[in-house]
This record gives structure tokens, C-alpha cells and sequence, in this order.
């Protein structure tokens, strides 16, 4: 990172979709800045883009080579065993030490309102088996922030990408007053880890339901064995594993009357009540919808699929609309 000038790791990009929507892009770690809808900010950032070169919260952030949590930081493909380095107690978190979020992409295409970025992820970085290639395309319109990740290997490897925002759509200084909906029944109970346990659990009758709109508040003042083993929300939603654009949560401000819907192709969504957040922000003051595959599905034989082959391409789409 020495030998790059401060310049290109600190370039903003801005994006318009021309009327209520503009967004701020650090090609560094492929970040997303910044979300403003009527000029009104709907992320946790920071003004200074220095901020962002260390980011310990992975604030806007893309994510990668894969999202969430591998148990013990291990895996297998046709037979071979890999090792990652751990950095989240006992497992492997968000791509290692310098995932996705701590590199530099290349910015390969932009317009006013979309930018492509590109990055060649070395055989072996982090661990990884493969040369990875990745495009995503980050593009601003009609009140949505679109984006859509490709991929490309020339070995067998593991991919799962997802971005990394804090969503808090009134700029309070906590997340309870927001209501959210997910539109799912079932989630993955974890262990004190953070791991998946073995069987998906129903929302029903729990603090786990938000089929119908509830308050974030609310919910995470409940007494449950699941939100002490994740010292909140830190849980995966799970949808049907197939390529359809699926309308997986809404948020909504009761102050600013805001809406955001996420949508997206992956098969689970991790909710997370920015548990671990500290300054310049304060804990649970914001909320992550992230897209992505199951966690630990490497390892798990019944979890959508996760790797990722030399005659496939890997493309998964993320929407954060507004409205």
C-alpha cells in the first residue's frame, strides 16, 4: 500500500441517479462512502477519507473473497484442505486480514452515475486457492443504488461477496426507533462464536420475527439465548437459494419517513445491529442489510453452494432502493 500516492487510495467518486440519490465511492476497498437520498445521509461515514484506509468497521465496505464467518478458518475443495489465517477469535472473518476492503481497485469505466471497478485477487492471497478476477459495477437511478458483482477463476476456489453498509436513514444516535421487515421465516442460530448451528430456526412467536414491520428497539430488549450469543443481531436470514432478484428486507425511519428496501440474487441476508461499533460512532446507532451467501456454507454440505469453478462465472446483484 506504501508505494501507491495518498491521492489514488483517497480518490471520492460521486455518483448521481440525476435527481434524489447520490452516493460517494472510495475505490479503495471498493467502499461506499456515502448514501444520501434528498440530501439526507442514510450511512454511518466520515468526512475525512483517511478514515477509510484503516476502517476497522468495515464501514461501506466490499467484502470478500468471502463474506461472514468460516469455522476455524478451514475448508475443502475436490479433496485439498485449505487454512486461513483466523482474525475473528477461534474463525476466519470477512476475507482475513486484508480482504477486499483493504485493497485498491482499478477503476476501469464511469459515467455520472455508475462507476465499474475492478480488482485480480494473486493465487493464495489470504489463504484463497485461485486467481480471482472481479467486476462490480456500482450504478445510481431512479432512486436505487445498484450493485452487480462478476467473477472469474482459474482454479477452484471459494467466492462470496456482499457491501458493508450501516444504514441509519435519519442520522439519530441509534438504530431502536427504525422499524424493519424480513421478508423470510426462518434464520441461523449461532454458537457463542458466531458460527452456525446445525439446523435453521423458525422466526415465529420469537424477537427473530420481523415477517411483519417491528421496531428495532423493541426486539433487541428481548430476552433471548440468541441475542446474548450474538450480544445482539448478528444472524442470517435465509431465502431460497436460486438466481431471482428477491425483495429481502425493508427499513424504515419513523422521523424522516424513509424507506429502504433491499433487494437482491444471494440467498441470505446477515442482520447485524452494529454490535461491536465504537467511536467516532456508538454501538447499535445503525444497522447492516447484508446480502450474501450462509455462513460457513463451505463447510456444509445441505448450504447453498460456494464455490466457485474455472468454466463458471460467479454473478450476484445487490439493490439498496429508497424511496
Amino acid at each position: 500500500m506504501v508505494a501507491i500516492a495518498n491521492n489514488q487510495l483517497l480518490q471520492v467518486i460521486q455518483l448521481s441517479d440525476g435527481k434524489d440519490l447520490t452516493a460517494e465511492i472510495l475505490p479503495f476497498g471498493a467502499i461506499i462512502k456515502s448514501i444520501k437520498f434528498k440530501k439526507q445521509e442514510m450511512t454511518l461515514c466520515v468526512d475525512d477519507p483517511q478514515y477509510y484506509l484503516e476502517n476497522p468497521f468495515y464501514l461501506g465496505a466490499t467484502v470478500g473473497r468471502y463474506a461472514n464467518r468460516i469455522a476455524k478458518g478451514r475448508f475443502s475443495l475436490s479433496g485439498t484442505q485449505y487454512q486461513l489465517e483466523t482474525n475473528n477469535g477461534p474463525n476466519s472473518l470477512h476475507g482475513g486480514v486484508k480482504g477486499f476492503n483493504k485493497v485498491l481497485w482499478q477503476v476501469t469505466k464511469q459515467t455520472e452515475s455508475e462507476v465499474e471497478l475492478y480488482y485480480c485477487s494473486p493465487d493464495g492471497e489470504q489463504g484463497f486457492p485461485g486467481e480471482l478476477q472481479v467486476w462490480q459495477t456500482i450504478s445510481a437511478k431512479n432512486g436505487e443504488l445498484a450493485l452487480r458483482f462478476k467473477a472469474t477463476t482459474n482454479k477452484e476456489t471459494l467466492v462470496n461477496f456482499t457491501n458493508h453498509c450501516y444504514f441509519n436513514l435519519d442520522g439519530s444516535e441509534s438504530i431502536n426507533d427504525h422499524s424493519v421487515q424480513v421478508n423470510t421465516s426462518h434464520y441461523l442460530p449461532i454458537d457463542k462464536t458466531s458460527i452456525p448451528l446445525n439446523e435453521a430456526a423458525l422466526v415465529t412467536g420469537s424477537c427473530f420475527d420481523f415477517t411483519k414491520p417491528s421496531q428495532v428497539g423493541e426486539a433487541l430488549s428481548a430476552i433471548h439465548p440468541q441475542l446474548e450469543a450474538g450480544n445482539g443481531f448478528d444472524h442470517c436470514y435465509i431465502f431460497n437459494d436460486d438466481s431471482s432478484l428477491k425483495t429481502m428486507a425493508t427499513l424504515t425511519s419513523p422521523h424522516t419517513k424513509v424507506n429502504l428496501t433491499l433487494k437482491s440474487t444471494q440467498p441470505g441476508m446477515q442482520l447485524y445491529t452494529a454490535n461491536f461499533v465504537g467511536a467516532p460512532f456508538k454501538a447499535r446507532q445503525a444497522l447492516c442489510f447484508e446480502a450474501q451467501n450462509w455462513p460457513d456454507a463451505p463447510n456444509r454440505e445441505n448450504y447453498p453452494k460456494a464455490n466457485l469453478l474455472p468454466d463458471e462465472v460467479y454473478e450476484q446483484v445487490i439493490i439498496y432502493a429508497f424511496s
